[in-house]
């Protein structure tokens, strides 16, 4: 294909365009635009017939390979002597935290923040499962 001067010329702006610059007032404008016309899709259900029939070996291999790994972690950890390092890091840690909140701050108020994150990542491992 023969590019005459014209093409050449608009294919050398295309290409060195600057990048469009989008002011609060373009993205007041777009939010306003979409939220008075919102676009639902009605799937009827399709998508939940599809995830009940993707194949179940996908999903068992899946946990399977999770366990695994799990199991050579924990193995891994023993075979290294993790188990005493992370022990001694847990409880080194905890006595320089408990004794810098007895300055600083409550102990109560640890003891609860610690209780609230094992709280979170409880609930964020039992909703991973779903």
């Amino acid at each position: 294909m023969v590019m005459d001067d014209k093409r050449k010329e608009q294919y050398h702006e295309t290409v060195t365009r600057e990048p469009i610059m989008v002011t609060d007032e373009d993205e007041r404008l777009v939010n306003s635009f979409f939220n008075s016309h919102p676009i639902e899709v009605s799937d009827q259900g399709f998508s939940h017939r599809v995830m009940r029939h993707l194949p179940k070996t996908a999903w068992q291999m899946n946990r399977i390979w999770t366990i695994v790994c799990t199991l050579l972690g924990i193995l891994l950890l023993f075979l290294n002597k993790g188990v005493q390092a992370l022990c001694g890091s847990i409880s080194g840690l905890w006595a320089d935290l408990s004794t810098n909140m007895l300055y600083h701050q409550s102990l109560l108020m640890t003891y609860l923040a610690l209780i609230c994150v094992l709280m979170v990542g409880g609930y964020m491992a039992a909703t991973s499962e779903r």
